[in-house]
């Protein structure tokens, strides 16, 4: 679906400069620096296959952001105005490099753990292996000993005269045929153990691959994305009505997908903060802000999260990713953003 998308954005382009050609419409002015760097970054970005086929909705969102800005510049509007969404699109387009990359990383991680179980696998199979020739080494030693003490006992039979001798020589050949067999059955025992052993391995391998599947799946679905504070998931406003901080119920899903995360990595915290536009004063932003994050807070706990694995922060109008110069920037600051701690450690805050 986004590569036909992406296709059509060079042609709507050129059937533009044709419509101004054709009635006569002056063309635009120069385009800003910041389209100029959002066009760059954008065709990078659609050549890269990796790009398309590990983060095709953050792409998507870049290119639509882009061809927004171009026609703004087309329509002759301000060029602070047709900067600052050229600006939002390159940080998207960045954003969708950055996330192919974090997931490339991680799928190379995955298998090369399963790479390094599959080898020790191996490993002890071939272990198995030699037990099994050391217990068909031991069975025919065994054998020969048996023949040893069969022809002792003929030769017994023949000399009675030396029957003392040849009866000493037969249990002594004897006593060897029992140690052989005990030998022989201990190296069985060895072998069967090291194929119970290898057979655990490949049980281990599979389940380590299918759970690195399962949560590979889940970061994909939570569209998460690393940080040096952890893994970053962001909820935008469409959590809550404007101006209000309950969650709606077209949030659960959404919600659910991350309570399930959690709740299959019980050694992981959680950090919840929330954010807005710079609408109003500090004081009822940093509190509206606060009481976006404890409701993100309370439907988590109610969905089964362990109320000490959370904390919350409201930062307000202080950490936009985006200038509030305009509608589309404004929502992109109105946001809850979660940070996934590492196992057993708790996420830094940004003071």
């Amino acid at each position: 679906m986004l590569k036909p998308v992406l296709s059509r954005i060079p042609l709507l382009l050129s059937i533009t400069m044709g419509a101004w050609l054709v009635t006569g419409c002056a063309i635009p002015s120069a385009p800003p620096d910041e389209l100029v760097d959002a066009r760059s970054v954008l065709g990078r970005a659609q050549r890269d296959p990796l790009v398309q086929s590990m983060a095709p909705v953050e792409l998507n969102k870049a290119a639509a952001t882009t061809q927004r800005a171009e026609g703004l510049l087309a329509n002759g509007e301000s060029m602070a105005e047709v900067s600052s969404v050229a600006y939002v699109a390159g940080q998207q387009t960045r954003m969708a490099l950055t996330v192919a990359q974090a997931k490339t990383d991680e799928q190379l991680i995955a298998t090369a753990e399963l790479e390094r179980e599959r080898a020790r696998a191996d490993g002890r199979t071939r272990d198995a292996e030699r037990s099994r020739l050391l217990a068909a080494t031991a069975q025919m030693r065994a054998g020969d000993a048996q023949a040893k003490a069969n022809d002792a006992q003929a030769q017994a039979s023949s000399a009675r005269a030396q029957a003392s001798t040849s009866q000493a020589l037969a249990m002594s050949a004897q006593a060897q045929a029992g140690a052989a067999r005990q030998q022989t059955q201990l190296a069985e025992r060895r072998a069967m153990s090291a194929e119970q052993q290898a057979a655990a391995s490949k049980a281990d391998a599979a389940e380590s691959s299918l759970l690195a599947g399962q949560l590979q799946q889940q970061l994909t679905d939570l569209q998460a994305r690393p940080t040096e504070r952890g893994l970053l998931v962001t909820l935008g406003d469409v959590l809550f009505e404007f101006n209000r901080a309950e969650v709606k119920p077209s949030a659960q899903d959404s919600l659910r997908k991350l309570a399930d995360f959690l709740q299959r990595n019980p050694d992981r915290r959680i950090l919840i903060e929330g954010h807005t536009d710079n609408i109003g004063s500090s004081a009822y932003n940093d509190s509206l802000s606060l009481r976006r994050a404890g409701a993100v807070d309370l439907a988590l706990v109610a969905m089964g999260l362990a109320p000490q694995r959370v904390t919350t922060v409201g930062y307000g109008k202080e950490f936009p990713i985006a200038d509030n110069s305009s509608d589309t920037n404004r929502a992109l600051n109105r946001r809850v953003e979660v940070y996934i701690a590492e196992a057993g450690q708790s996420v830094r805050s940004r003071r």
